[in-house]
């Protein structure tokens, strides 16, 4: 009897661990859902497969004037150790409208992380980049800005990660992020219809 209930307690313990680790680490990717995040109002919106696309794209153009003179998309990801889990699939760019008054576009992108979520948000909580800082969250939606001189003078780089998204904002406000935040929680209509 007692062998029977250790061997049952063993195997629901197994079936338990490995649907854990299913949910926590098996995200399929959905073809698209880099849109839920982008606010309908967007007035542009490009979609690569990967940052390899994006980079090869003329949007790269645009996003490096909006980063400052003397800086490129291409730089800043090569100088990130995490770009490639936080850029590793589809990537869509847009250019959201203005929520406060201010001279520069507000760019945000958004990239499908997928299972690679846990590992990112870790690698992110136990950073010690000191131009890297936990904002807070947003409903339970964990929000960092990057501070770096290396930026356009009044412009801010903001970024949040979702259960399978890895949202960032550049823009004169660092509350943008919160459109794209609320957009991917359905409290505001997005581009994905």
């Amino acid at each position: 009897m007692k062998k029977l209930r250790f061997s049952s307690i063993v195997a629901l313990s197994a079936v338990f661990a490995a649907s854990i680790l299913c949910c926590g680490f098996f995200q399929p990717f959905i073809p698209g859902a880099v849109n839920e995040a982008l606010p309908a109002q967007s007035s542009f919106v490009f979609r690569a497969n990967d940052l390899t696309e994006l980079l090869q794209s003329p949007v790269c153009g645009q996003l490096d004037k909006a980063l400052g003179a003397g800086n490129s998309l291409k730089e800043l990801m090569q100088s990130n150790e995490w770009a490639a889990l936080a850029a590793a699939s589809e990537i869509a760019v847009a250019d959201i409208p203005f929520r406060h008054a201010g001279e520069q576009k507000t760019w945000a992108a958004v990239s499908w992380v997928g299972w690679r979520s846990p590992w990112l948000r870790w690698k992110l909580e136990n950073s010690r980049n000191k131009n890297l800082s936990l904002l807070g969250k947003h409903s339970v939606w964990p929000v960092w800005q990057y501070n770096t001189p290396d930026i356009a003078r009044g412009m801010s780089l903001t970024f949040a990660l979702t259960d399978n998204l890895f949202i960032a904002c550049l823009s004169e406000s660092p509350t943008d992020i919160l459109l794209l935040l609320d957009t991917y929680d359905k409290r505001a209509p997005s581009t994905l219809l």
